[in-house]
């Protein structure tokens, strides 16, 4: 029977061996991945990349409550161009719907469905049929099945370190949410579908959470932002442990729902993970997402100038100045500019505090930590904003 991952990217990070390796280069070299492969699934039953990755999507995803009355066509479109964005400029990387031959199945007795079904299956669940989503926090869910099966064959024709491959993966989205297609119609509280596709698929490739091992993130050099460039014959070449990672990548764990990084694509550590599992030497360079900057300006009004999705740091913050001085406010002063996410805190009595971090909730925390220390009581955020988004 095969082994399962469940998957809940400085640089970015891999789901590693099930045994932890010790360094984080053993654990991307020994780390589960789809092998390279001759044949299609339907055609042979082979799995693995010959013949492209192939995926089944369930009736009950376009069953979900979309905002924007997305058609099962639109929904399946969607899936497509997200899983078409994790193959662009990759040969030997691409996705092939074979939804009318082969029905999704989800080989776990705990939710009385057995079988493989394709390669990759989507479902849409809700909290009773799949007991995860009974916290309404969880907005997706993929598990990858691996099987030990000795070395392999790599996308470069090198032959793996890992004695794991993966032979099938399972997305499975919360039916209890609302979602939408169509990035203006963006709703509190409901979720851009196609950006929360784009950060499945990464899990179902093997791509893992930046933020869950930071001992395991991999980079060049310390800046989260830039092209990590992987060497398509020797992979780990150049690659170090580095603590920072970028906040605007899709397989980050925390903010996928907006539209914003959809919008954008991959970003380099996103791409960077991936053709660390998969190298090959034809893969085509694309110019990929490198950062956006936000700033935050306030008055001694307490007028605010908010700025997003800047090129540069010196771009956000004269936005963010002139945005408080269209507001009315007098004497704006910059708070900061920032990467990733921003808020910001006040106190009830005075004081206030602000925190950057990756992700909007760690900055939440954070802010409300630096009001109290200087001396605000009752702190509470009062602002909340990622730069790219």
């Amino acid at each position: 029977m095969p082994l399962l991952a469940v998957l809940a990217l400085s640089g970015f990070a891999v789901e590693g061996p099930r045994v932890r390796a010790g360094s984080a280069i053993e654990h991307l070299e020994q780390a589960p991945r789809w092998a390279a492969g001759d044949n299609s699934f339907v055609d042979s039953g082979e799995r693995g990349l010959g013949g492209g990755l192939e995926y089944s999507i369930d009736a009950s995803v376009c069953e979900m409550r979309f905002l924007d009355g997305a058609s099962c066509q639109a929904v399946h479109s969607a899936i497509a161009q997200s899983l078409a964005e994790w193959g662009s400029g990759h040969p030997s990387l691409w996705f092939v719907d074979v939804s009318d031959s082969v029905s999704p199945a989800f080989p776990l007795a705990a939710v009385s469905q057995s079988g493989q079904g394709a390669e990759i299956d989507f479902f849409g669940s809700s909290a009773e049929a799949f007991p995860p989503f009974r916290s309404p926090l969880l907005t997706g869910y993929t598990i990858f099945y691996e099987r030990q099966s000795g070395p392999y064959r790599l996308t470069n024709g090198q032959i793996s370190r890992s004695h794991a491959r993966i032979e099938s993966s399972d997305v499975r989205f919360n039916a209890s949410r609302c979602y939408y297609i169509d990035a203006s119609l963006a709703q509190a509280n409901c979720i851009h579908f196609p950006s929360l596709v784009l950060h499945e698929v990464a899990h179902a490739i093997g791509i893992g959470h930046p933020e869950d091992r930071i001992a395991m993130n991999l980079d060049t050099d310390n800046d989260p932002s830039n092209e990590i460039a992987i060497n398509c014959n020797a992979p780990s070449e150049g690659l170090r442990p580095s603590i920072r990672y970028d906040g605007a990548a899709v397989s980050l764990g925390r903010d996928v729902q907006g539209p914003g990084r959809w919008q954008r694509g991959l970003s380099w550590d996103d791409v960077a993970a991936r053709d660390a599992l998969y190298p090959d030497c034809g893969i085509e360079r694309l110019e990929r997402f490198s950062g956006a900057w936000g700033a935050f300006s306030v008055s001694p009004s307490g007028r605010v100038g908010i700025s997003g999705n800047q090129t540069s740091a010196l771009e956000a913050e004269t936005v963010s100045l002139s945005d408080c001085e269209a507001a009315g406010g007098q004497q704006c002063r910059l708070v900061t500019s920032f990467n990733g996410c921003f808020a910001y805190a006040e106190g009830a009595k005075g004081g206030a505090g602000h925190a950057r971090s990756p992700r909007s909730d760690h900055a939440r925390v954070e802010a409300v930590l630096a009001c109290a220390e200087n001396g605000g009581s009752d702190c509470r955020v009062s602002h909340t904003l990622c730069a790219f988004d």
